[in-house]
C-alpha cells in the first residue's frame, strides 16, 4: 500500500520519496519526528527535509506544535479526501498564479506589438493570432481558479468526509 501511495504521488507531480514519505506516515498512526522519518525512510537530512517541507507546504502533513524531547513532530492526513483537497488545489493554484501572471505580463506588451505603425502584416497577423491564444488562455485560468476555489470550499465532497 505505501508503494501504491508513492506511485500515485509520482504521477500527479510529487516526489516518489515524498509519496513513500506520506504511506509511512499515514500508517505510522502517530506523530513522527525527523529523525524516526529519515531512520524509516534511510534518506539522507537534506532529501528528507526536502520531502517533509514539501508535504508540509502541500498540506498532507502537518507540523504540530507540540514538541518530542525538543524535537519537531510531524502528523499526516489522514482523510483521503482532505489531502485530495489540499493538494491538488496547492498544485493548481500554484499553475494558476505562474500562468495568470505571465498572461498579465504579455497581454499588454501583445496588444503594444500590435498597435505599432511599423510593423509588418505577417507580423500583425502572427501577434494577433497569439492575442487570440493568450485570451483564451485567460479564461481558462479564470475557470481555474474558480475549480481552485471550489475544491477549496469543498464543493466536490459531499458525500465525502471533506466538510469545510
Amino acid at each position: 500500500m505505501i508503494e501504491a501511495i508513492a506511485e500515485t504521488m509520482d504521477l500527479y507531480g510529487g516526489t516518489h520519496s515524498s509519496g513513500k514519505l506520506y504511506g509511512i506516515m499515514f500508517f505510522e498512526n502517530r506523530p513522527m519526528t525527523l529523525d524516526e522519518m529519515k531512520t524509516q525512510m534511510n534518506m539522507s537530512k537534506s532529501n528528507m527535509s526536502y520531502a517533509v517541507r514539501a508535504l508540509v507546504e502541500s498540506r498532507m502533513v502537518k507540523k504540530l506544535d507540540e514538541k518530542q524531547e525538543r524535537k519537531e513532530l510531524h502528523a499526516a492526513e489522514v482523510d483521503f479526501f482532505l489531502a485530495f483537497r489540499n493538494f491538488f488545489s496547492h498544485k493548481l493554484q500554484r499553475e494558476a498564479d505562474v500562468m495568470t501572471e505571465a498572461i498579465d505580463q504579455a497581454l499588454p506588451e501583445l496588444t503594444e506589438l500590435i498597435l505599432k505603425e511599423h510593423i509588418t502584416d505577417e507580423e500583425r497577423k502572427l501577434a494577433l493570432q497569439d492575442l487570440h491564444k493568450l485570451r483564451h488562455a485567460k479564461n481558462y485560468y479564470e475557470w481555474l481558479q474558480q475549480f481552485v476555489d471550489a475544491l477549496r470550499r469543498g464543493d466536490f465532497f459531499k458525500d465525502g468526509s471533506a466538510e469545510t
